[in-house]
């Protein structure tokens, strides 16, 4: 299980905390059984910092060494399960469990006043934060204060860590040395292809344990075919993410569909993803010619079990059944990534010897400024409704590094007609600003760093029929 733990550093030089609080936040939470991929911010500031978040957030001007703000009301000692409401995010499958802000100088300050590391202090302050998300307090002298210093140091003892001892193997950077010395032996390609909005994109992000394929519930969010990578052990698994297979009404739609028919060709493995309907739709009627008259490798896999009983599997199971004789049938849900170890076990048998066609730390073939173009469309299918999105494209035509670090992004929102671009602003450019603001923060989890993003919106009247726009955004049906 991954969690994906996102620390920004407001200091001067390089983070040499972030192996530390990496490794303390995801011991902390599976000390406290935390059994599902979870997401938490962190952010390392100065006394200055915190002290502007505790005027903004408390009404309290005063420089406190952490701050913790918790997503979810929990129970101390009850974990989440991914069951209860807002529990989990639908774009990422992750839960929120919130915010904490830790002061680096009030650590190193109160390190020196008690007499050991600056780890130390901000290892604890970790998990103090982290349990503090989980539901525990400490507000009063009673029951619940002692329960939460106990296991504060039951999992930092856990750790290595005490007030006269240090554990360095959490300083050590997070690579693990022995998976670079294994050699990839085995290397194939696997097609992920179904109707609209089956959750192709939700499964690429779960399989590989990055957001690499933007998320959304609107059908078509995928235009491109886009190639996830997955590492492990002698084993690199190279993922197709497809558009869905619909019926085209302009060319950009045309294009999209030969994308998935080319996708299903020349690769070692297909992955037919459908939803639990006793239905053998249009669309996968189509697929599944075509993986026969390919005689290409087979899997059905059945999304989206939580939204049914079991039992009711067993019809659907049967209506594909009948169609296809499938290598394996495999039901999972990729939002709460259920039955996908089964899955990886056995798509691990697809893979045939060769060599690795990617470095082991590469996750997608895309490019940092198509991942950051596609993140803020991704944004405007969350934040606006009906047809306009659809109607949108993205074009970054600024990405730049500076000398600190920091990421200038520009950015060009492209859509057909006047009045979508007013809605897109919104009155006083506030649905702009509102785009801007959450896309700016995935960009930000992303690339690791502060991001400068600007962007426009202009009006390109009919350009999913215009061949040249469609290739200038990106969309190439001569590939």
């Amino acid at each position: 299980m991954k969690h994906d733990i996102y620390i920004d550093w407001e200091l001067n030089g390089p983070n040499p905390y972030k192996p530390l609080l990496t490794r303390v936040i995801t011991t902390a939470l599976e000390a406290e059984k935390v059994s599902i991929p979870c997401g938490v911010d962190v952010l390392l500031t100065t006394d200055q910092g915190i002290r502007e978040i505790n005027l903004e957030q408390r009404e309290i001007d005063a420089a406190t060494d952490v701050l913790s703000f918790p997503m979810l009301e929990l129970t101390p000692g009850v974990p989440p399960t991914g069951q209860g409401e807002d529990e989990l995010d639908p774009e990422t499958g992750l839960c929120p469990l919130g915010d904490m802000v830790i002061s680096v100088e009030r650590a190193q300050a109160q390190a020196e006043e008690f007499g050991h590391s600056v780890q130390r202090e901000i290892a604890y302050l970790a998990v103090h934060s982290v349990l503090h998300l989980l539901g525990y307090d400490h507000l009063d002298e009673g029951p619940q204060k002692a329960q939460m210093r106990a296991r504060e140091e039951a999992i930092l003892e856990g750790l290595g860590v005490t007030r006269d001892t240090w554990n360095e193997e959490l300083d050590k950077p997070l690579e693990p040395a022995m998976e670079e010395a294994v050699e990839v032996r085995r290397c194939g390609m696997i097609t992920i292809c179904g109707r609209p909005n089956v959750g192709k994109s939700t499964l690429t992000n779960a399989l590989v344990g990055e957001k690499i394929a933007i998320v959304s519930n609107k059908p078509q969010t995928t235009r491109n075919r886009i190639c996830a990578v997955l590492t492990r052990g002698d084993s690199q698994f190279v993922f197709l993410d497809t558009p869905g297979l619909h019926r085209a009404s302009n060319r950009l739609g045309d294009y999209m569909v030969d994308v998935v028919k080319k996708s299903v060709a020349d690769v070692d493995g297909v992955l037919l993803l459908v939803e639990p309907i006793p239905n053998v739709g249009g669309p996968e009627r189509e697929l599944i010619d075509r993986i026969k008259s390919l005689n290409c490798p087979a899997v059905l896999v059945i999304n989206k079990i939580d939204t049914v009983e079991k039992p009711e599997l067993l019809a659907v199971i049967d209506a594909y059944r009948k169609v296809h004789d499938f290598d394996a049938i495999v039901p999972i849900s990729a939002k709460r990534r259920d039955g996908l170890e089964e899955l990886m076990d056995l798509l691990s048998g697809y893979l045939p010897e060769g060599p690795q066609l990617f470095p082991r730390d590469v996750v997608t073939d895309q490019p940092e400024r198509q991942i950051c173009a596609e993140i803020v469309r991704e944004k405007l299918l969350y934040c606006l409704d009906k047809e306009i999105p659809h109607g949108t494209a993205v074009e970054v035509t600024k990405f730049s590094e500076r000398d600190n670090g920091i990421i200038d992004l520009h950015v060009t929102i492209y859509c057909e007609k006047a009045s979508h671009k007013g809605i897109i602003i919104g009155k006083q450019g506030s649905m702009l600003k509102k785009i801007s603001s959450m896309a700016r923060a995935d960009v930000e989890r992303f690339m690791g760093t502060k991001v400068y993003l600007e962007t426009w919106v202009k009006v390109k009247e009919n350009w999913r029929d215009n061949l040249n726009l469609i290739r200038s955004f990106g969309f190439d049906e001569r590939e």
